[in-house]
């Protein structure tokens, strides 16, 4: 169930970390096959930084149940450019999740995901992306596996290309993920991610953190980010 977008747009690498929709939780890029259920919300919040900037989001998603509950839908801000005052910007990014076929215990399940990612002041004409996300569980979930292949289309220079991502979950203890990816563009060079997820309170509450650089990239080339996920049966 990850937390929607298509945000950033300031470089090839936020461009990609800003279409997909983050989630299992954070800290991944890729997107899984899975929603939540009728009247359940989770709210992610997270930081990301590199040599250049920093971006602060926080997006709730919910399943509202009755006629929209095989929809997910998601609305949340971001505040991205260097720290302090000057020079950084707030953006939005809106998303639609939707599955075909769940992901179930030692199955597959593949699903679709649309986003919006705007700058505010700018209008909700933003960077558009649809997205497939498929996944395999495998050892009583202890092992997932996603897959990733969707459309993005920028607003800014009205350019459009693939996105592609993969990566897994490995649950190594009860409470604790460890998980690694890479993701892409056809027209860019791919990044890689490693990352870990600690669950503090089963389905309620998880602190992620995670690693990532383009491949044969330099320094300025590397992020880290920290999130914290709530989540639980808010409209029930």
């Amino acid at each position: 169930m990850k937390a929607p977008f298509l945000y950033r747009g300031l470089s090839a690498a936020a461009l990609l970390l800003a279409c997909v929709p983050a989630l299992a939780t954070r800290p991944m890029v890729v997107d899984d096959a899975s929603i939540e259920s009728p009247g359940n919300c989770h709210f992610e919040s997270w930081t990301q930084r590199t040599a250049a900037q920093v971006e602060y989001w926080a997006v709730p998603a919910c399943n509202f149940g009755g006629a929209l509950q095989s929809w997910e839908l998601s609305a949340g801000l971001g505040r991205i450019g260097p720290d302090g005052v000057d020079g950084a910007y707030r953006s939005g990014v809106l998303q639609a999740k939707t599955v075909f076929r769940p992901l179930q215990t030692n199955d597959w399940g593949i699903g679709l995901t649309v986003a919006n990612q705007f700058r505010q002041g700018a209008g909700v004409a933003g960077d558009l992306s649809v997205l497939v996300p498929a996944s395999l569980s495998r050892l009583e979930d202890r092992l997932l596996i996603h897959a990733n292949l969707g459309w993005l289309r920028a607003h800014a220079d009205h350019r459009s290309d693939l996105f592609w991502a993969g990566g897994a979950e490995w649950a190594a203890q009860p409470r604790l993920t460890l998980t690694l990816e890479a993701y892409g563009t056809a027209r860019g060079r791919a990044l890689a991610q490693a990352g870990v997820r600690a669950t503090l309170v089963p389905d309620r509450l998880a602190i992620d953190a995670g690693i990532g650089r383009r491949l044969g990239g330099g320094e300025r080339e590397r992020y880290a980010t920290v999130g914290l996920t709530f989540a639980g049966p808010v409209l029930r």
